[in-house]
């Protein structure tokens, strides 16, 4: 019998993620170096890690097992595994996981940490093997948010626990910069080129991060079967016009610090205007559900993968 052809919609997620998967391979260098530099943008990147992984210590300790899909270059995952937790590190840039592993062994923990090569949107692990799952910065990438949400509850386990972030369609930063918006950016271009000696400008290799409002991402958890815990606003730079920096370092470093310690405290707007929003949530328990029926398949580090379909 024929396999039936895969839908158009199917073929067109697998080439936005090859194209991702190409344009992080590309700039793996700058990807694993942005955290720890002396910019707005590390300093934010620092930040909204710094939620997830107090929510993730919180929710899982050592022993447990956790995904982190999307992961990079791995720094999440190494934290995570930092504090004992036993790590899938899951990204579909090999050269992102070449850097995951190197991460992992530089700070000696490289034991509990496994790499695997995977589309977030089709996850190549067994369901209900994870106690927390977490996806930082992935979900403005993907082409079906959705889609891979889903894929995430399915290897959570039942009262298990999934993290995840996105970008903010109504941030600061996006008000104050046309240039975060892609018709502001093709005009943008187009006037470069009609300026007498300017080089052509390229269109970028993919598309930006695709953002959404703080009600589409509750609805997007709770339609993928999760009960949201906890919302949370981080980071309000970098300070830009049209891509370029309007405040010095140090300034937008303050800036981002007293926004954020402002949003912190509950200030009107503040907390809805954050670059980025991270999401705590939690998958209900089955009632009588076993350890077994809920499919946890792993011995040591050896996850089981999802059997693939013939």
């Amino acid at each position: 019998m024929k396999r039936a052809p895969r839908p158009a919609a199917a073929h067109q997620s697998d080439e936005w993620t090859r194209e991702v998967a190409s344009y992080f391979s590309d700039s793996s260098g700058y990807w694993d170096r942005v955290y720890s530099s002396h910019t707005v943008k590390a300093q934010v990147y620092r930040n909204r890690m710094a939620v997830a992984a107090r929510w993730a210590t919180l929710v899982a300790g050592p022993g447990a097992t956790a995904a982190d899909v999307g992961t990079g270059a791995g720094h999440f995952a190494v934290v995570l595994a930092e504090h004992g937790i036993r790590v899938a590190a899951i990204d579909a840039s090999e050269a992102m996981l070449t850097s995951v592993a190197h991460n992992a062994a530089r700070v000696g923990v490289a034991d509990l940490v496994v790499t695997m090569t995977s589309d977030a949107q089709r996850l190549e692990l067994a369901s209900a093997t994870c106690d927390v799952v977490t996806a930082i910065g992935l979900l403005s990438w993907v082409k079906q948010p959705g889609l891979a949400v889903a894929e995430m509850v399915r290897i959570t386990k039942p009262g298990g626990h999934v993290i995840v972030t996105i970008d903010n369609a109504r941030s600061l930063a996006r008000g104050l910069d046309p240039g975060w918006h892609a018709l502001a950016r093709r005009l943008i271009r187009d006037i470069r080129r009609l300026v007498p000696g300017h080089h052509p400008v390229e269109s970028p290799p993919v598309p930006w991060p695709a953002p959404m409002t703080l009600s589409h991402f509750d609805r997007l958890l709770r339609t993928a079967g999760l009960e949201p815990l906890e919302f949370k606003g981080v980071g309000f730079g970098p300070f830009t016009f049209l891509g370029r920096n309007v405040l010095p370092v140090r300034a937008g470093l303050r800036a981002d610090r007293l926004l954020q310690w402002l949003a912190d405290r509950s200030v009107p707007l503040l907390r809805h205007a954050a670059v980025f929003h991270v999401a705590l949530a939690v998958k209900p328990a089955e009632e009588g559900a076993t350890s077994a029926q809920a499919g946890e398949l792993r011995v040591g580090l050896r996850f089981v993968r999802r059997p693939r379909k013939s």
